[in-house]
């Protein structure tokens, strides 16, 4: 069978995580182990569709010295990449974990992103009947114009970036096939309600037969796909991070939606809340 193909495109960079080894001290020095990886919420979509054997293809923006380096990085991971030059401070995102694995603190340098234009990547995406994953690291203007000029036939799929970007794709939400958030994420944007009732209200707003994915952490996850709506706990593990879980059960539910379209809400929520648990308990 032909593995699905995706494009992606969004935020793509380099990530540093630093593993504390010990309890946390502020106003310290803490001992800790440093990983370096490519990140942003689409690249990482990106490498999990590839290692599951998906043919991908990302586009996205950098600084024209960080192009080479960035781009050998995803072919080596089995993604095809197209980054186009835009001048402006090198993006990345430092994550200080503990020795539980839960986030200390997050910083985030994406002031890159802000400076994309929407004549600068539609042309690049436009065409093609392949899946399309979006983020949400590109101004709304950009989001929007990405989204107006996918024909009608084109799966689109959207991950949320984080509490302060969502709001992004409240305007795109008539054109998604699917869409994955987390709980403060989805209070953005839907209001403050039971995981369920705020997947429901938004897949009601996605195109005919999208899907919604509302993950909590440890806690209780919904997807609503029409009328159907399910709700699940994650498996119990051993947690190691809990950054980028989230965009292990994106990549898992795109790919369910696109390789196996017919499956119900319930196998779609089982599979992206393993996918996302087998990523929290690794390294």
């Amino acid at each position: 069978m032909d593995m699905p193909v995706f494009h992606i495109c969004g935020g793509g960079h380099l990530d540093k995580h630093l593993h504390l080894e010990g309890e946390v001290v502020l106003g310290r020095t803490n001992p800790a182990a440093q990983r370096i990886e490519i990140g942003g919420v689409a690249a990482n979509i990106a490498l999990h569709l590839a290692a599951r054997g998906g043919d991908v293809r990302f586009t996205g923006v950098q600084p024209p010295a960080e192009i080479e380096m960035i781009a050998a990085r995803l072919r080596a991971a089995g993604v095809e990449a197209s980054l186009l030059p835009l001048e402006g401070e090198v993006p990345g995102y430092t994550a200080v974990v503990a020795a539980d694995g839960e986030l200390v603190i997050g910083a985030a340098s994406m002031s890159l992103y802000d400076a994309v234009a929407p004549d600068m990547l539609t042309g690049q995406i436009a065409t093609g009947s392949a899946p399309l994953v979006i983020d949400a690291n590109f101004p709304e203007p950009v989001l929007q114009a990405i989204c107006a000029a996918q024909p009608e036939a084109r799966l689109l799929f959207a991950a949320a970036t984080s509490v302060a970007k969502v709001g992004r794709l409240a305007g795109c939400l008539a054109r998604l096939d699917a869409l994955v958030l987390n709980r403060s994420e989805a209070v953005t944007i839907a209001g403050e309600a039971p995981a369920a009732g705020m997947a429901c209200a938004l897949a009601a707003r996605l195109r005919p037969g999208g899907a919604v994915l509302v993950s909590d952490g440890g806690n209780q996850a919904a997807l609503a796909r029409g009328d159907d709506c399910v709700t699940a706990s994650p498996p119990p593990l051993d947690l190691v991070r809990a950054n980028g879980a989230g965009d292990a059960m994106a990549a898992a539910l795109f790919w369910g939606l696109t390789a196996t379209p017919d499956a119900g809400p319930t196998g779609h929520l089982e599979a992206a809340l393993a996918a996302g648990a087998d990523f929290a308990a690794g390294w």
